[in-house]
């Protein structure tokens, strides 16, 4: 009886456990995008936009120090339609310690791979 208790413990420990480390790769994971963002609206803080939303963020597999965002941005004036207007835009990212810098305007995706494709100097 005591074996079965002191096993349950040790499953919850080790549940626990793996719950605090998933939760903290998620937390990097995110003030990662956060930090990738904070470079792009600094990029582009001088073009009164209204919004600018991340739609991927993707560190390189392959060059490390380097990722891509794209970005949807919304400007402060109207279609004809009255509907403020959209573009997408992506970027390559370096980073420089714990934060990021844009290295250069990149073409749009939403795919990981075509990421991939653009942070290696490729269209």
């Amino acid at each position: 009886m005591v074996n079965s208790k002191s096993n349950s413990i040790r499953y919850s420990q080790i549940i626990l456990l793996l719950l605090c480390a998933i939760s903290i790769f998620a937390l990097s994971c995110k003030s990662k995008e956060t930090r990738a963002l904070n470079a792009v609206k600094e990029r582009l803080k001088n073009q009164n936009l209204r919004d600018i939303q991340p739609v991927i963020f993707h560190p390189s597999k392959d060059t490390p120090g380097k990722a891509y965002i794209g970005v949807d941005v919304t400007h402060n004036f109207a279609t004809g339609e009255g509907k403020f207007q959209h573009e997408y835009l992506g970027f390559i990212l370096k980073q420089e310690g714990q934060e990021w810098t844009v290295e250069k305007s990149s073409g749009y995706t939403k795919d990981p791979a075509q990421a991939e494709v653009y942070i290696a100097g490729g269209k």
